[in-house]
């Protein structure tokens, strides 16, 4: 999931009508003479995932202005302590285009793992981390000793992120499915109890052979973690029917996609029951004929990338104009 900073982001911009307002002006500071709003502009592009932006991202990444900065500071607090704390609008640049997963940033991400180590410029091993988010390779990285390391994810967070941002890079047994639904508020970025939301999932055959599957609307959950942690697996029997002209038994030719569209009032709906804080939530297929033969689907489970969004059960006043 996003980090705390990013999730107030996205918490206090839920009354911005328009994207491309706040990705114009996001854009724009990314030549803040003020590090800090730099710095927060590349984390909040990374979190819309503005390919748009890439380009300029790219160039202030290789610029050669102050980009890194170390503050002293002391907490308000009976304790009194202090900490050191590093703002950097290089490394911010570098995890958002991870984030994007736009492959051109590959090339100038890559010449910094030809470069000696040096934690002024930029630390390898994030490159080397967005650089995995990107292509799903290991590169190799030097770590602050100055040994020459390969990129390993970490078994579970790396490889749970890779497959929520970039569902196109694995297929399981022939079939991709990639999940969309948009923020139903005004700004696109929180999904509001009393509003409609949009799912829309589609499953592509990335394989060279026709693949049938058995489409019926019992083979499909809809899984969410809320913000207490707690998974709920809702049936989409138990959602409107999809909006779909396809039957049961779909046949899918090499390339070709089934598109399914739910439009669930969320709330009273037993998907959003328990929601509260940031919600994850993706699609799974299981196939009830696997054993079958023929050109029946020859996997067990489909899982789709996963969707995140901030929740409120009830409309928020400041989110309220249209």
């Amino acid at each position: 999931m996003f980090s705390l900073s990013q999730l107030a982001f996205a918490q206090g911009f839920q009354d911005v009508k328009s994207r491309e307002v706040l990705v114009k002006k996001s854009i724009a500071d990314l030549d803040s003479d003020d590090i800090k709003v730099a710095a927060e502009a590349a984390r909040l592009l990374g979190l819309y995932n503005v390919t748009e932006a890439v380009p300029r991202m790219l160039q202030v990444l290789q610029s050669s202005r102050p980009l890194r900065r170390i503050e002293h500071v002391m907490q308000k607090s009976e304790t009194s302590l202090s900490s050191w704390v590093s703002i950097d609008v290089r490394a911010s640049i570098v995890t958002s285009l991870g984030l994007i997963g736009d492959k051109r940033a590959v090339p100038a991400l890559k010449t910094y793992l030809k470069r000696p180590l040096s934690n002024d410029v930029v630390f390898t091993g994030n490159v080397a981390h967005a650089l995995y988010l990107i292509t799903g390779k290991s590169y190799e990285y030097k770590d602050y000793d100055g040994v020459q390391k390969l990129y390993v994810p970490g078994p579970v967070t790396e490889e749970e992120f890779r497959k929520r941002a970039r569902p196109d890079l694995k297929a399981t047994a022939g079939l991709v499915a990639s999940l969309e639904t948009d923020g139903n508020d005004p700004g696109g970025i929180v999904w509001i109890g009393n509003r409609p939301l949009n799912i829309k999932l589609a499953i592509t055959n990335q394989s060279s052979r026709s693949i049938e599957i058995d489409a019926a609307t019992d083979n499909f959950v809809l899984s969410s973690v809320s913000g207490n942690g707690k998974r709920t697996d809702t049936s989409a029997n138990l959602l409107p029917s999809p909006d779909s002209s396809v039957g049961r038994r779909v046949v899918l030719s090499p390339g070709q996609k089934l598109k399914l569209r739910w439009v669930v009032q969320l709330k009273d709906s037993p998907l959003s029951r328990g929601w509260a804080g940031y919600v994850n939530l993706k699609c799974v297929y299981t196939n009830p004929q696997k054993h079958k033969h023929g050109i029946i689907w020859r996997g067990e489970q489909l899982v789709s990338n996963s969707v995140e969004r901030f929740y409120y059960a009830e409309q928020k006043e400041a989110a309220s104009s249209q």
